[in-house]
């Protein structure tokens, strides 16, 4: 196979994914579901229906929209990351490290305008491994490490989705 139609049908296919998440949306925090688990401050959820507040006073954000193709390059940064927590995932519960697993994630990022490290992040995984708490954590710590872009505007919301478990295939 051409690794150059190989990266352009990547690209359409990330694009097409990128567009239909953002028409879907993302889903709020579950309510009424309890974690023992202590949540790292830097990493807040959010409410995307959540009105944001605009400060138009001295010091205010201007107009200014964030580089959509440094998100995206900021987001493609923390695919390392979230490879590893699936392969920390997959030693934790006993599983071969070739098993590739099913299901997407969805991910929303709040984005601060001021500072790389995002204001708030969601994240869910559609797949039965969306009941494990940890592997949750570690993909938005993934994602928080990763350095978006900063901007003078308002805090924006951007919505990404991805496989859980892309694979790896070994090409001659």
């Amino acid at each position: 196979m051409n690794p150059r139609k190989t990266l352009r049908t990547l690209g359409a296919m990330t694009l097409g994914v990128m567009v239909a998440a953002s028409v879907v949306g993302c889903k709020g925090v579950e309510k009424g579901r309890k974690s023992n688990r202590t949540v790292k401050a830097s990493i807040q959820a959010f409410d995307p229906n959540a009105d944001i507040g605009f400060d138009f006073g001295d010091g205010g954000g201007g107009g200014e929209m964030p580089d959509d193709y440094a998100i995206r390059t900021a987001f493609n940064a923390s695919f390392d990351g979230m490879d590893a927590c699936v392969a920390a995932y997959k030693e934790r519960k006993g599983m071969s490290a070739d098993k590739q697993l099913d299901g997407e994630i969805s991910i929303s990022v709040k984005l601060n305008p001021k500072n790389s490290q995002p204001l708030g992040i969601n994240a869910s995984i559609s797949s039965k491994h969306d009941q494990d708490d940890e592997l949750e954590m570690c993909v938005k710590e993934a994602v928080d490490s990763a350095p978006f872009p900063t901007y003078d505007g308002a805090p924006r919301i951007v919505d990404f989705s991805t496989e859980l478990d892309a694979g790896s295939e070994w090409q001659d």
